[in-house]
């Protein structure tokens, strides 16, 4: 016993007189660091400065350059498990074309969704086929919240357009 009391007053004054114990992990109080200033926004929440991919001077602005389709032949709006499904049918003036996508268009009502039929011509010449031959399908998929509080959905082409209620 008296050896145990005489070492353990030697660790202790060893490490009572070593300055970088203060400093060191050993020591609980300096377990969690320093405190540091952070910047804050007007509504409290942190602001933090994150390191982006992006180019300084932006990415470039893109251009849908495809046409709209010549003639909305067919429209239709299926429920599904998630929302549902928008399909058109387009018809052309020759087989070939290719890229169809019913892109979102800005609308001036709350209750209404437009898509431009947008796709891409051929660049050469394919014989004219039959009519059926001659059809594009495109199709979209919108989830129910996209669809929460929708009653019409319009698709728009080069000749006119279609719409379908719910």
């Amino acid at each position: 016993m008296r050896r145990q009391v005489i070492i353990s007053g030697l660790v202790l004054s060893l490490l009572a007189g070593c300055a970088t114990v203060r400093e060191s992990r050993f020591n609980p109080l300096n377990w969690f660091g320093k405190s540091e200033a952070v910047a804050v926004d007007e509504n409290g929440q942190n602001v933090t400065v994150l390191r982006t991919l992006a180019p300084r001077k932006g990415y470039p602005v893109f251009v849908d350059t495809r046409p709209l389709a010549p003639q909305i032949i067919e429209l239709q709006m299926v429920k599904s498990a998630s929302g549902a499904i928008v399909t058109a049918t387009a018809a052309l003036p020759s087989a070939g074309y290719y890229d169809a996508e019913l892109v979102a268009a800005p609308s001036d009502r709350a209750d209404t969704l437009v898509f431009d039929f947008r796709l891409r011509a051929p660049s050469e010449t394919v014989p004219a086929l039959s009519p059926a031959q001659r059809q594009i399908t495109a199709a979209k998929s919108l989830s129910n919240t996209d669809i929460a509080g929708i009653r019409t959905v319009i698709v728009r082409g080069a000749d006119g357009a279609r719409q379908v209620r719910r």
